[in-house]
């Protein structure tokens, strides 16, 4: 599963290069400010003859008001902090990447399948929606944007109905040219024991009937009608 268009929230530092070379800095000036600012290391630690303990301080900035009221300088003995010389606004940690449904930002969750699982495994009548939207908060609407299982689940059901038919068209070819009833049942009876002997050996061999197989199966009926006849 992979998960795509989230904006995770951010603090963003728009600098104003006019105000920071009134001031005598330089980018580089503000961005160490920030970095020396916003770090999370231990501050030392006391060591006993039995045991060790570590100072540990967390100085991650947090909010917008942080970050503003934060020191890059100094001058005439005045702190220079980081709301004289940057706009601080609360926005998106990457505000390039986003995701939309129907015009209304959203969060896109790719759901694949996992190894060896098929697609049809789920059950027809299970709305993904439903399921997967179990613990949501209420203000969160979930909508199945596109689902494979659909179209796999037709087209594997318009092979099979194909299969079938041409396993009938060749019991009734066989019938209309022989014009005997014992001549048709044989065929009649070999045709879907051979389908069912080659599923058999697929299923010891660790194939899945998939669409490839199936329209691989689809040919062999209009074989056994033209030895036949």
């Amino acid at each position: 599963m992979s998960v795509t268009g989230g904006q995770k929230p951010a603090v963003r530092v728009q600098a104003n290069p006019k105000s920071l070379a009134a001031l005598g800095l330089s980018m580089d000036d503000l961005r160490t400010a920030i970095s020396n600012g916003n770090v999370s290391l231990a501050k030392g630690s006391f060591d006993g003859p039995t045991r060790a303990s570590t100072i540990d301080a967390n100085d991650q900035l947090k909010s917008e008001e942080d970050y503003r009221n934060l020191i890059v300088g100094w001058k005439s003995g005045a702190p220079i902090r980081v709301r004289d010389v940057a706009d601080v606004v609360n926005d998106a940690e990457n505000s390039r990447l986003a995701a939309w449904v129907n015009s209304a930002p959203g969060i896109v969750v790719n759901v694949q399948r996992q190894r060896r699982q098929r697609d049809r495994d789920r059950r027809s009548d299970q709305d993904p929606a439903a399921t997967t939207g179990i613990g949501l908060p209420a203000a969160v609407e979930l909508t199945v944007l596109t689902d494979r299982t659909v179209t796999i689940r037709a087209s594997v059901a318009d092979v099979e109905f194909e299969l079938l038919l041409a396993v009938a068209l060749v019991v009734l070819v066989i019938f209309c040219f022989l014009r005997s009833v014992p001549a048709t049942v044989i065929p009649s009876l070999a045709v879907p024991l051979s389908l069912v002997g080659t599923f058999g050996v697929m299923y010891l061999a660790g194939f899945s009937i998939n669409n490839l197989s199936l329209m691989a199966l689809r040919s062999p009926p209009a074989s056994w009608s033209t030895t036949r006849s």
